[in-house]
């Protein structure tokens, strides 16, 4: 899964002035609201290699859970990404989520492999939004599981004319590629360029082809996911959760419960590897596929 850090700097479509972000580089309304995410879909058109969807069970979120998850949000508006380990805009009713959320006041946000999306229509629904690039070469980009890649970028183009640059934030996963190109590709954009290293905590990790790159994790006793209300992640099936990290659902109970066995010294299984709490000791090659 992409994410991206907090100092962001977001451009509001009314004031056009820079705005504050919060987790994900999406701005948050106020100190006190959490940045909500919901994963609509585990489906996919791509297969990246890093992803841990493409070992999940694959489907769509149906609509009376959407609205039951909408429903435990409150009134106030927040930002609510459709995210999670699928494609978001493959989703048959992505659009009337997106529109469901704009009616009750809150800012949407994706991040997108842009295969599938439609520029104008972007536009008018978001203030901003993450396209999801790792390279320029078309046969490393098969290689990895991403397809079509002359069709990304020419949907990436026509979200930056039809948006503004300011409006795009190209998200680049660093597996051991050359980034260089794409860095100088997103600069002739003049779009912002985020880049996270490959997920090395185990419950990615362990569908890696070389397995985990890292040796050994020293763990610290505290998150600022469980000490702070920073974000509120819905999976697909509607269990909630304190962070998006979390892809073995079956060894997370509560976030209280999380934050209980860290004070004790414990790591939860939910937990180990997470670069949240943890400091791992790399292997000296990059991962690849």
């Amino acid at each position: 899964m992409l994410t991206a850090p907090t100092d962001i700097k977001q451009v509001n479509l009314q004031s056009n002035k820079a705005v504050q972000p919060g987790v994900d580089g999406v701005k948050r309304l106020t100190a006190k609201d959490p940045f909500v995410q919901i994963e609509i879909t585990t489906k996919c058109n791509f297969e990246c290699f890093y992803c841990a969807g493409r070992h999940m069970k694959q489907e769509n979120m149906p609509w009376g859970r959407f609205e039951q998850i909408l429903g435990k949000l409150g009134e106030s508006p927040l930002t609510v990404s459709l995210q999670g380990e699928g494609e978001p805009t493959a989703h048959p009713q992505f659009w009337a989520m997106i529109d469901r959320l704009i009616t009750l006041g809150h800012r949407p946000y994706i991040i997108t492999n842009a295969s599938l999306i439609d520029a104008h229509q972007a536009a008018l629904k978001f203030q901003s939004i993450g396209v999801s690039l790792d390279t320029l070469d078309e046969a490393e980009a098969h290689r990895i599981g991403r397809y079509k890649l002359h069709n990304v970028l020419r949907r990436l183009k026509a979200l930056v004319e039809v948006m503004g640059a300011a409006r795009v934030i190209v998200h680049t996963v660093a597996y051991g590629q050359d980034i260089k190109p794409v860095s100088a590709f997103v600069r002739s954009l003049g779009a912002k360029h985020l880049i996270q290293p490959i997920q090395a905590k185990p419950d990615y990790a362990k569908h890696y082809d070389q397995g985990s790159p890292v040796i050994f994790w020293h763990h610290k006793r505290r998150c600022r996911y469980l000490e702070f209300p920073l974000m509120r992640y819905f999976a697909v099936d509607g269990r909630e959760a304190p962070c998006c990290y979390i892809k073995d659902m079956s060894v997370f109970d509560t976030a209280q419960r999380l934050k209980a066995e860290l004070a004790d010294g414990k790591v939860p299984s939910a937990c180990v590897g997470c670069r949240e709490i943890a400091t791992p000791r790399m292997k000296t090659s990059s991962v690849r596929s």
